[in-house]
């Protein structure tokens, strides 16, 4: 609820809100001074940590100026616990992550016992007074409010649901990508294939380059072993061909020694 205020005096309603806080303070302690007024020193120390354990999840949110009954609870306890002579615990060697019920928020908190009336029969209620026209005013001013977050709402499903066709517009384009790869590596199989044919048919040729080098050895075998025959018949000719000379020779030696041997016989006749 605002605080009501005077536009001119109280231009911020600082000052309001500090006599509501003060005059809160002021109840809330005497509420608690009744209260404890029976207690032991041990019991009011255990009740005390249970306030100031429930005060802590709530937040601190009053450290500097009261406004809220938790705060003013909170204040009044720390009144109480020196006045007591409360011991604040120790301290773990270890640093101990402290959880937040409420993950860090400040909740606002309406506490009925500072705006209930004490006086049934009189205006005594501290809660701020405001005409039907402002209520109403500031209930549709609110209402607006919730239709903008409606339309918040709508444009972040909205954006959700354009993200999550990104992501798979996203992975459409990998989809492709990867039907692109796979066409360049059938491509390259075929290349892998085609050199292999090239290989096979450069094997071939050089199979039929060493067939051709056979054929050319086996002539030349060939004619080696004409040019040995051919070789074979010269000598035999040159051995008979020196074979008859030798038996000319020979007839001729035998016919000049007949020739010889009849002049001989010729002259021994004529002596």
């Amino acid at each position: 609820m605002p605080t009501k205020r005077n536009p001119i005096t109280d231009p911020t309603g600082e000052k309001a809100r500090r006599s509501a806080a003060q005059l809160a303070d002021k109840k809330a302690r005497e509420r608690l001074k009744s209260r404890f007024s029976g207690e032991s020193a041990s019991q009011l120390k255990d009740t005390a940590q249970k306030i100031a354990e429930t005060t802590k999840v709530v937040g601190d949110t009053t450290a500097k100026t009261v406004t809220t009954a938790i705060g003013t609870v909170t204040n009044s306890m720390g009144n109480i616990a020196e006045s007591v002579g409360l011991i604040p615990t120790g301290k773990t060697s270890q640093t101990i992550k402290t959880h937040d019920a409420y993950g860090g928020l400040s909740l606002p908190v309406f506490e009925p016992q500072q705006f209930m009336a004490g006086d049934l029969f009189a205006d005594s209620s501290t809660l701020p007074r405001t005409s039907k026209l402002e209520a109403d005013t500031i209930v549709e001013s609110i209402e607006e409010k919730r239709q903008t977050l409606r339309v918040v709402g709508a444009n972040l499903d909205l954006n959700s649901d354009v993200l999550k066709t990104g992501v798979k517009s996203e992975k459409m384009t990998q989809s492709a990508i990867d039907y692109g790869s796979a066409i360049v590596n059938t491509d390259s199989k075929l290349t892998q294939f085609e050199t292999a044919q090239v290989q096979y048919e450069i094997g071939l040729t050089k199979l039929d380059q060493t067939r051709e080098k056979l054929s050319h050895e086996q002539v030349t075998l060939e004619g080696f072993r004409n040019e040995t025959d051919q070789r074979r018949r010269f000598w035999y000719e040159k051995y008979n061909l020196g074979e008859s000379r030798i038996k000319q020779v020979q007839l001729a030696k035998y016919q000049l020694d007949a020739k010889i041997g009849a002049i001989e016989v010729e002259g021994e006749m004529a002596e």
